[in-house]
């Protein structure tokens, strides 16, 4: 009998265990877990998400599951993002799917009509067991991603940019000048972005929650540069990011967009050298960028085929219903 609780992530003692069976659940080169502190951040209940956390017990009363609902509040409100992780000693046992309906209760509670979760796979296999239980549990499959890594140090090509256009970065807050068309890029992803057919709706995005998300970066001890594209009146055409977690030796390559009145000039190639070029020393003693695209998103991949990324895994994005 699988016994789950909640778990208050303000709580020290419960949130070491819960961190505990995720960790040990993430042990893949290609799938690998956030740091304590970012994961403790990311289930901190904000104005922009309701967040929860459970974890399953065996009959003796060990931890032996866990997962996560995160619910927004002011985008998607008819989805809940969830989580399932068990440590490859604890599988097959009925404890993930004690977990998972555990979490599609948590989001009836919250109105949510629509449960989301991933799994991923490494590139040479058909399936793994994170898809399987999720094929199993009722979830079908909505959009494919496929996983990239650069392999550091790393040669990139020349930088070649348009001379109607400049490029610029930032590394911690965002200049006062830019930050209302910054939030606006942001917000813009879901929608420029190929996706499912579940349809995401553009994430909220205005300047309060920017200067937010750059104080739980510093919280967390995770630098992240930006470089931005500005177009020939100056406004902002298109940005990339580059996350430097506090710890260790990854780089992760997230949010690159380039406004769609400005694209065919080369500018999300162009952003992408310039912000490994102004990264050098950030770079320096890191062994990859890890980047996601969807496997429809023809020229970001070859964008970042053309910097020398390849291929490790895929990741699925499944949906069910509530």
């Amino acid at each position: 009998m699988t016994r789950v609780q909640r778990v208050d992530v303000s709580d020290d003692a419960a949130f070491a265990e819960l961190y505990g069976l995720y960790a040990r659940a993430h042990t893949r080169t290609f799938d690998g877990p956030y740091l304590a502190i970012e994961k403790r951040v990311n289930l901190t209940d904000d104005a922009y998400g309701t967040k929860a956390a459970v974890v399953a017990r065996d009959v003796h009363g060990l931890a032996v599951a866990g997962g996560t609902a995160v619910m927004a509040l002011q985008d998607n409100t008819a989805i809940a993002f969830v989580e399932v992780f068990v440590p490859p000693e604890h599988r097959r046992r009925g404890h993930g799917s004690a977990v998972l309906d555990a979490l599609l209760d948590i989001g009836r509670q919250h109105g949510r009509t629509i449960a989301l979760g991933e799994a991923v796979w490494a590139v040479d296999q058909q399936t793994d067991a994170g898809r399987a239980f999720a094929e199993a549990r009722g979830f079908t499959l909505d959009i494919v991603d496929a996983v990239r890594e650069l392999t550091l140090p790393a040669d990139v090509p020349p930088l070649v940019l348009d001379p109607a256009y400049t490029l610029e970065t930032w590394r911690g807050p965002c200049p006062q000048e830019w930050l209302d068309e910054y939030a606006d890029l942001r917000r813009m992803l879901n929608a420029e972005a190929p996706s499912g057919d579940i349809g995401l709706e553009n994430e909220h995005w205005d300047a309060a929650r920017v200067r937010k998300d750059e104080a739980d970066l510093a919280r967390v001890g995770r630098i992240m540069q930006v470089s931005v594209a500005r177009a020939p009146d100056g406004s902002l055409a298109g940005h990339t990011q580059l996350a430097f977690p506090g710890e260790g030796d990854e780089v992760y390559q997230w949010d690159t967009l380039v406004r769609p009145a400005h694209r065919g000039h080369g500018l999300g190639l162009a952003l992408k050298i310039h912000a490994m070029q102004a990264a050098a020393d950030l770079l320096e003693g890191r062994r990859r960028i890890t980047t996601w695209n969807a496997a429809s998103n023809t020229h970001m991949i070859a964008v970042n085929e053309r910097l020398g990324f390849w291929q490790s895994a895929w990741a699925g994005e499944y949906v069910r219903t509530i």
